[in-house]
């Protein structure tokens, strides 16, 4: 086979699934370490605007942010809560899945990793309290608008208006977390289980995250995010 054959391949295969597994697509995964093969592929990289890396034996792709064909656009994300969405409920939205992401993976020691599991139920709560102190101080919004042009009070407001009883629509807090959580089930990185009442990450995204987008400053950004403003709200 040809290093273009080759190189076309792994990227189908990327595309298809998401990742390549040096366990079940062992003699095209090797491939990948051929200095030509490799070569090709960076040349798509930089023509589409993604990356592939190699991470604990499965490579994956990730595209480059802004990536409108292989990544999600904002309003891909309102449209993925209603036609007639608004900007707001996209940034909820981004909002939620960055919250997800801190609670499994905002450790102090040096595996981040806090938990294997997170309960829908506790990931409301959380979110009830958060949203309440910005709410109810303003000190937590004024932060975070600051800080990173983010209209984290109009999110709050949001929030606070949807529904609390454990239904599943666009209204409730529990449907627009489902929603949030199924679009990173999609992409391989959630498991939703016990009848949609429990989160659990992949391999995928304890590679990705513990091997790849988390490093020490990383750790410390996404925690002064979450944390910080909080406490100068508590204060």
């Amino acid at each position: 086979m040809s290093e273009i054959k080759t190189a076309l391949k792994i990227y189908r295969k990327l595309l298809e699934k998401g990742q390549l597994d040096r366990e079940s697509e062992g003699d095209l995964f090797l491939e990948f370490r051929n200095v030509e093969v490799r070569a090709i592929l960076a040349e798509l990289e930089e023509e589409l605007e993604f990356k592939v890396i190699e991470v604990a034996g499965s490579l994956y792709l990730l595209p480059n942010s802004g990536n409108g064909v292989l990544g999600y656009t904002t309003k891909d994300l309102r449209e993925s809560v209603a036609t007639d969405a608004k900007l707001v409920d996209a940034y909820l939205l981004s909002y939620i899945s960055m919250f997800i992401l801190y609670l499994f993976y905002g450790g102090r020691n040096r595996n981040p990793k806090q938990r294997e599991f997170l309960r829908i139920s506790t990931l409301i709560e959380e979110l009830d309290r958060r949203f309440e102190l910005a709410l109810n101080d303003g000190e937590e919004g004024k932060v975070l608008e600051d800080k990173y042009a983010l209209n984290f009070t109009r999110i709050a407001e949001l929030w606070a208006s949807k529904q609390d009883f454990e239904e599943r629509g666009r209204k409730t807090k529990t449907g627009t977390i489902l929603n949030t959580c199924r679009l990173l089930e999609r992409e391989a990185l959630l498991r939703i289980v016990d009848d949609d009442r429990e989160l659990r990450p992949t391999r995928k995204l304890d590679d990705l995250m513990l091997n790849y987008y988390l490093d020490d400053s990383r750790v410390e950004e996404i925690r002064e995010f979450f944390e910080g403003a909080v406490s100068h709200a508590q204060n």
